[in-house]
């Protein structure tokens, strides 16, 4: 059974999300894909600017 770790979680839900953001949020394949990559950039770098902030505050 496939048992992610919180990154992995996190990971895999920004992969979706963006997906499906770039699907319903552009026209076009080109500014779909751009959008969802822009998208997916954007949540990891949230993902791994929020679990620094929470590493700080654990100690």
């Amino acid at each position: 059974m496939f048992n992610p770790s919180h990154l992995q979680a996190a990971i895999l839900f920004a992969l979706f999300a963006s997906t499906v953001m770039g699907i319903v949020g552009r026209s076009t394949d080109r500014e779909r894909l751009s959008y969802g990559l822009y998208c997916f950039a954007y949540f990891l770098g949230a993902i791994f600017v929020l679990g620094w902030l929470m590493w700080l505050g654990h100690g």
